[in-house]
């Protein structure tokens, strides 16, 4: 099971990503995501993989790599005991030690199992395991005190063939099982390529360049301060992707922290806490000065607690979100009713796709390429000056060494994939590439290269051009 919604963007290619210290998002980080796998004992004098086994780091995820390992090849159960040392406590909220018994039980029926591929940072990693019989990708992260906060066993991605011309591009788009839209648009200029479905679509959280460019708004308005401290509480704490919803109550952190973690980790209550200190209309306003052609269409502009709420928390208020559409006083009564706190994350692994509820947020592609020149304007003032290195901390995939700035914001949720990144080079304008695809079967974007590869595609037959 895995919790619908991770608002950085998954990692498209083991081969195809920036290192640094901030990883490109494994399928869910989140509370806990882990999915069970049934294996058939190995017949008698089945041979184990011979697969070359390889090194795993002596990081904090690694080291609870090297565990699981440990339990899945082990001859007896999973120890209870064990198993809530090792795990987080939001993990075991919704998967409890006796469900993860059985997990590790099945895993061990196809034993010995041998790592032979590990791609990762400080706290999270995937790691292709195999046996005799299968192979999965162990996609693995842990909290800031090394417990395991999220665990994943799925088929290992597959292969993908990178597109060598528009046209191939174009017809990997148009053969994919689900709706895709690509566009590769100079900034200030026009588009250089359309691919796909380029209506308005969900976005995920993408939407916090938005954000972004209200904090910026406040602080030139002198309503705010990048060093502001903004303090987590139960009013702003929401679920994972992120870090902060982990901190106790009274926690402080500055705006620009807050902003860094929003870009960076796209963390939820960071953004949740940015939201409260701007205010929701002034997100409101950032959509319309940032260039969005159909403002109405995030009306109201939900946090990401609102989201959860009404994505998997209570099919009622979702039922009648739904049809509240195009009455934005109707949807803010419906804000108005949802519970406080956070909803409960077991009812999370049998969420349906949300966006065409219109529980999501939508933009075309022209308006991620008007968001991301918005704020590329504003980082050249004042108040914006700490705007580029917010954007670019995480570049999300590995471009060409012809691109010398690389600002990027991603988003997922069930049956939604979302890409953007904002691309300068010595020689040329300026270009903002986005990936867009959404499903009504989310198991369709179960492996997320096949659509977030196709900007690093763009990019390079644009370089070549």
């Amino acid at each position: 099971m895995s919790l619908p919604i991770d608002t950085r963007v998954p990692r498209p290619s083991t081969r195809s990503r920036r290192r640094g210290p901030v990883a490109v998002a494994v399928a869910a980080a989140t509370a806990a995501a882990l999915a069970a796998c049934s294996a058939e004992p190995a017949p008698e004098g089945t041979p184990a993989s011979s697969a070359v086994p390889v090194e795993i780091p002596a990081t904090p995820v690694g080291d609870q790599v090297r565990w699981v390992m440990d339990e899945i090849n082990g001859d007896e159960a999973t120890d209870a005991d064990d198993i809530q040392t090792h795990f987080d406590d939001a993990a075991l909220e919704q998967l409890p030690p006796a469900q993860l018994q059985e997990v590790f039980a099945q895993m061990q029926a196809a034993a010995p199992w041998t790592a032979v591929g590990y791609d990762g940072v400080e706290t999270e990693a995937r790691v292709t395991i195999e046996s005799a019989q299968v192979s999965y990708d162990m996609s693995i992260s842990v909290t800031p005190d090394a417990r395991i906060q999220m665990l994943l066993f799925s088929p290992p991605q597959p292969e993908r063939t990178p597109a060598a011309s528009w046209d191939e591009l174009t017809q990997q788009i148009d053969a994919a099982a689900f709706t895709a839209g690509v566009q590769v648009r100079e900034v200030g200029g026009e588009v250089l390529y359309e691919g796909g479905d380029q209506a308005i679509g969900p976005v995920g959280s993408i939407f916090k360049l938005w954000v972004l460019g209200a904090v910026v708004d406040a602080i030139g308005a002198e309503r705010l301060a990048w060093d502001d401290e903004l303090v987590v509480d139960a009013a702003v704490r929401s679920l994972p992707s992120g870090e902060l919803q982990d901190r106790p109550d009274g926690t402080k952190v500055t705006v620009r922290e807050a902003a860094d973690k929003m870009i960076a980790i796209s963390d939820n209550t960071a953004t949740d806490m940015l939201v409260r200190a701007v205010g929701r209309d002034a997100v409101e306003a950032a959509m319309v000065s940032m260039g969005h052609s159909d403002p109405e269409a995030n009306l109201p502009f939900a946090t990401t607690r609102e989201f959860f709420w009404l994505l998997f928390g209570d099919a009622g208020l979702r039922e009648l979100w739904t049809g509240a559409a195009g009455d934005p006083d109707a949807r803010r009564s419906v804000l108005e009713r949802l519970p406080a706190g956070v909803p409960d994350l077991a009812a999370a692994s049998t969420a349906q796709p949300g966006w065409p509820d219109g529980i999501d947020w939508f933009a075309a592609p022209d308006d991620l390429a008007a968001a991301h020149a918005a704020l590329q304007d504003r980082a050249q003032t004042p108040a914006g000056a700490p705007v580029r290195d917010i954007l670019s901390a995480n570049p999300g995939l590995e471009f060409g060494d012809e691109w010398t700035y690389v600002a990027f914001k991603g988003g997922s949720s069930v049956g939604v994939l979302a890409g953007s990144w904002y691309l300068e080079r010595e020689s040329g304008a300026p270009v903002v590439i986005t990936v867009l695809a959404r499903a009504d079967d989310a198991t369709t974007l179960a492996h997320p290269e096949a659509a977030l590869g196709w900007a690093q595609d763009a990019a390079a037959i644009l370089a070549g051009s």
